[in-house]
C-alpha cells in the first residue's frame, strides 16, 4: 500500500454539480472534520455493506437519507463514520458516480481492493 496520494484514482465531487451538492457537502465536511480523503475499496457482498450501513447510522436520526463518510464499500468504514443528510435523489446521484468510478477502476470482483482519492472541488470554503 505504498501507493502515491498523487498517483490514485480520484473520485471527484463538484459542489457546482447541484445534482450532488449535499453530498459533496457532507464530504467537505467530514474531510475538514477528519475523515480521511484516502481509501481503500474493499469488495464486500451487499449483506455485508447493509450491516456496516446499520452500525454507522445506528443511533442518527433520519432527517433525509442519511449520508455516511467513509462509504460502507470502504475499508475506512467500519461502522464509524461520519454521518450527514441528503435527499434520496442526490443519493441516488451518487450511487451513480459511484458505480461509474468504481467499474472503470475494475471493482465489484470478489477480492478486488484499490486504493483512491475523494475529492471535493468548487466548494465556497475553500475560495476563502
Amino acid at each position: 500500500m505504498g501507493d502515491k496520494k498523487d498517483e490514485l484514482p480520484v473520485m471527484v465531487y463538484d459542489w457546482l454539480d447541484e445534482s450532488i451538492r449535499e453530498i459533496a457537502e457532507n464530504i467537505w465536511h467530514a474531510q475538514k472534520g477528519g475523515r480521511p480523503d484516502v481509501l481503500t475499496y474493499l469488495y464486500r457482498s451487499d449483506k455485508e455493506k447493509r450491516y456496516i450501513r446499520k452500525v454507522s447510522l445506528e443511533d442518527v436520526p433520519q432527517i433525509l437519507s442519511r449520508d455516511e463518510y467513509p462509504f460502507a464499500s470502504t475499508l475506512e468504514n467500519e461502522g464509524r463514520a461520519w454521518v450527514g443528510h441528503a435527499s434520496i435523489s442526490q443519493q441516488n446521484a451518487q450511487r451513480d458516480l459511484m458505480n461509474r468510478f468504481y467499474r472503470s477502476n475494475g471493482a465489484y470482483i470478489k477480492g478486488t481492493t484499490f486504493r483512491f482519492r475523494v475529492r471535493v472541488i468548487n466548494f465556497p470554503a475553500d475560495a476563502r
